[in-house]
């Protein structure tokens, strides 16, 4: 039974890797259907509940959700400190892909990320890629603020999210 429980626990596991000197992509399976996981990811209703690593709690101001437009919200850490943060989306593929821009405010483009969404296995593999504009810019966030385990954390949050919606779906 343990062997069991252990397998079914790093099955769900995210993975994450360095790619070059600029990328890092972060993947899991989550156990929802794609759609269910593409409706929590870009509606405000839902990405505010789960969104982000341990310990933050979200807030948007505002999301205009299509090519152009903006998702403007606010994280708010466990030591209460609040930071602003501007997603601007550049692409969208509705249920399988988003590209925006990632920064604040004041620095809107301080990374380019994309989430893609696929079939797989009974749910959905997302894979949360983001590419910064140097080496040390990458390692930044890598080392000091710890963007690898605050992304497979953000997308356990996803995973455990979208289990509590499917129980919900008669």
């Amino acid at each position: 039974m343990r062997l069991r429980t252990w397998l079914y626990l790093e099955s769900m596991a995210s993975t994450a890797r360095l790619i070059g000197d600029r990328e890092i992509i972060i993947t899991r399976h989550i156990r929802a259907p794609q759609a269910l996981v593409w409706k929590a990811c870009t509606e405000p209703g839902h990405i505010d509940l789960w969104w982000g690593p341990d310990g933050f709690t979200n807030r948007t101001l505002r999301m205009d959700f299509r090519v152009g437009g903006v998702w403007e919200y606010t994280m708010t850490g466990p030591d209460e400190k609040v930071w602003p943060n501007l997603i601007t989306y550049r692409e969208i593929e509705p249920i399988s892909r988003l590209a925006y821009d990632h920064g604040d405010p004041e620095n809107p483009r301080q990374f380019e990320a994309e989430l893609r969404f696929e079939e797989q296995n009974g749910g959905t593999l997302v894979t949360l890629r983001t590419l910064f504009a140097s080496k040390e810019a990458r390692d930044y966030v890598v080392e000091q603020v710890g963007a690898i385990e605050g992304g497979k954390q953000t997308l356990a949050h996803l995973d455990r999210y979208t289990s509590t919606l499917m129980v919900q779906i008669p």
